[in-house]
């Protein structure tokens, strides 16, 4: 693997990105759990979708959460 390989395989949590069902749950479960009722894996799954700028409050934890965790 070279630099050049290496940069273009990092995951820009910026940008849409996808997600598998668990850690939708887990961070649909949390966000329920502190405020925000309605949320689900498919919410959480939806906003991760969208670019950064177009992110609710629940995509731009989602995407902080999801880079914490990598």
């Amino acid at each position: 693997m070279t630099i050049d390989s290496a940069r273009q395989s990092e995951l820009n949590y910026l940008r849409p990105f996808g997600v598998d069902a668990d850690r939708a749950a887990a961070i649909a479960g949390w966000l329920r759990r502190n405020g925000h009722p309605a949320c689900t894996a498919d919410v959480v799954t939806a906003e991760l979708a969208r670019p950064d700028s177009e992110r609710t409050i629940i995509g731009r934890f989602a995407a902080a959460w999801l880079c914490q965790t990598r």
